[in-house]
């Protein structure tokens, strides 16, 4: 998804180095993910990247993998908004703005990890993907069976005029899948293969066991 605000730097102008934000959800570009910050090392990274080019670079963990306990490919958050509470912590608003592969890991002192970075196979972050509008009707059939099935309230009218890599960019930090599966979807060279892997696991995801009342989503 192209970055719509001027504030955001262009595609070339991406920095060489990330402080590195573990968490196990998958910040996608044009996706909108809220974190409340405490810990010191958290608070020193925000601090740096406040300081620098006010991007963190959102990467999951990875469990099964001995020589590394997170993923290589992340997306890079742009601090959109930011609040200090009274308490030290800070609430913060992340748009997602690029993917990238991580080169080299550097511990900080203060506590948290600076990663070398290669953005080169994401320069389509920065692009509008057109789709076949056939092939969005069908993925918000998807949608719609997935929602009800879940019994989740939803705003269609919102969801109908938002794009649709908007709409896919932010679901996935709204729908419960495991850390695997939200990679696969980080992973999707393009928004068109992550629609259809979107479906797939969707449909294939059970049904909830007892009936709950309503969730309310977009």
């Amino acid at each position: 998804m192209k970055p719509k605000s001027p504030f955001i730097q262009s595609f070339d102008k991406l920095p060489e180095q990330l402080p590195l934000y573990p968490l196990e959800n998958a910040l996608l570009p044009g996706g909108e993910l809220p974190l409340e910050l405490s810990e010191p090392g958290a608070l020193a990274l925000f601090l740096n990247a406040l300081k620098t080019d006010q991007l963190i670079g959102m990467v999951q963990p990875q469990r099964n993998n001995p020589e590394s306990n997170i993923y290589q490919t992340g997306c890079a958050g742009r601090i959109r908004q930011y609040r200090e509470r009274k308490d030290g912590r800070l609430n913060i608003m992340l748009t997602g703005i690029c993917r990238y592969k991580i080169v080299e890991e550097i511990p900080q002192k203060d506590g948290y990890t600076l990663a070398k970075v290669d953005w080169s196979d994401f320069e389509n972050d920065y692009q509008t993907e057109d789709i076949e509008s056939t092939i969005i009707d069908g993925f918000k059939k998807t949608l719609r069976n997935y929602f009800d099935r879940h019994n989740m309230q939803v705003d269609w009218k919102v969801l109908e005029n938002a794009p649709i890599e908007q709409v896919v960019n932010n679901l996935i930090l709204v729908i419960n899948l495991d850390i695997d599966s939200k990679q696969q979807l980080l992973e999707s060279p393009t928004v068109r293969q992550r629609m259809d892997l979107f479906s797939t696991l969707l449909e294939n995801k059970a049904d909830p066991i007892l009936a709950s009342a309503p969730k309310s989503i977009m």
